[in-house]
């Protein structure tokens, strides 16, 4: 199986089991999450495309408390976006 089919497999498996709103929330997180280990890595242009991702993700969720969270976690590892 090709990396892309791969993909395809585990895209299906997820999508029969989430909802568009679960997912953009977890990958809020996941995107965040980057964002904050690249910036202690000392990678900041990485952490800064991580964290607009994150934001990105966040914001699509709906939820302005995730939003507000992910934004303070980036505050707190001196991300800007």
């Amino acid at each position: 199986m090709t990396r892309i089919e791969q993909a395809i497999a585990e895209g299906l498996a997820e999508l029969k089991k989430k909802t568009l709103h679960q997912i953009q929330i977890e990958t809020a997180y996941k995107w965040s999450g980057r964002a904050c280990a690249a910036s202690m890595l000392g990678r900041m242009d990485d952490a800064e495309e991580y964290a607009h991702e994150a934001i990105e993700h966040a914001a699509l969720s709906g939820d302005d408390r995730l939003l507000a969270e992910v934004r303070r976690a980036h505050a707190r590892f001196n991300i800007e976006v």
